[in-house]
């Protein structure tokens, strides 16, 4: 089975009232944001009625996706109070442990689920400053935009962190890309963290276009 056909199978087995403007409302609220959460990170998924839904396998989540959704996602869709995120974290926790009593094989069966959310929400702050960070730094940038050569927007994982240059490596780049921070993100940036990042090449350097989300790569 899919993870969207286990998703709404723990959600009709486990009802909770619908999230009317997720696009996946019969999933109830904490598993949608886990479904989009996951969509972002570019799991298989299709649409179906116009609404994409995830084809991927269960075997397919990584402990890096708990990190996107845990440190990034939830701080920007709008679950910031702590009663609500922890309400979120349960349901999340409960369809793994529904998932591991069914004996449905998946990719964190063999994670601590509770421990790894402890050592992520310990990370949420760090990653969050920084991505405040890189975003002013691109406001600067756009304040009074270079001449642009080529861009580039991908997940970038931090590889090496030279003085004050980063070496990035996208997703679905095959170039490492040697990046200036401004000096007050160096303290917070991390080897293994993952940004979301649109780049600018400017033939001499690159440059911070647009920042969004920050998270640790978890192995």
């Amino acid at each position: 089975m899919t993870l969207y056909e286990l998703m709404n199978e723990y959600a009709i087995a486990n009802p909770s009232p619908p999230e009317q403007e997720s696009r996946t409302p019969e999933l109830g609220m904490s598993l949608s944001l886990l479904h989009s959460s996951l969509i972002e990170c570019y799991l298989e998924s299709e649409e179906q009625g116009g609404t994409p839904r995830l084809t991927a396998s269960p075997d397919d989540i990584e402990p890096s996706h708990l990190s996107h959704f845990i440190v990034a996602f939830l701080p920007f869709n709008a679950v910031t109070e702590k009663s609500e995120i922890n309400h979120v974290l349960f349901d999340v926790y409960s369809f793994f442990d529904w998932l591991n009593k069914k004996g449905i094989s998946h990719g964190l069966a063999n994670t601590d689920i509770s421990q790894l959310v402890k050592q992520l929400s310990s990370k949420q702050e760090r990653c969050l400053k920084l991505s405040q960070l890189l975003d002013n730094e691109s406001g600067r940038i756009m304040s009074d935009p270079p001449e642009i050569q080529n861009t580039l927007n991908d997940i970038f994982l931090v590889e090496k962190i030279d003085g004050y240059f980063a070496l990035l490596k996208g997703r679905r780049q095959e170039n490492i890309v040697r990046l200036k921070l401004p000096p007050d993100a160096l303290p917070l940036i991390k080897l293994n963290d993952c940004l979301d990042l649109t780049l600018g090449d400017t033939s001499e350097k690159w440059v911070v276009l647009e920042a969004g989300q920050v998270y640790p790569k978890i192995q």
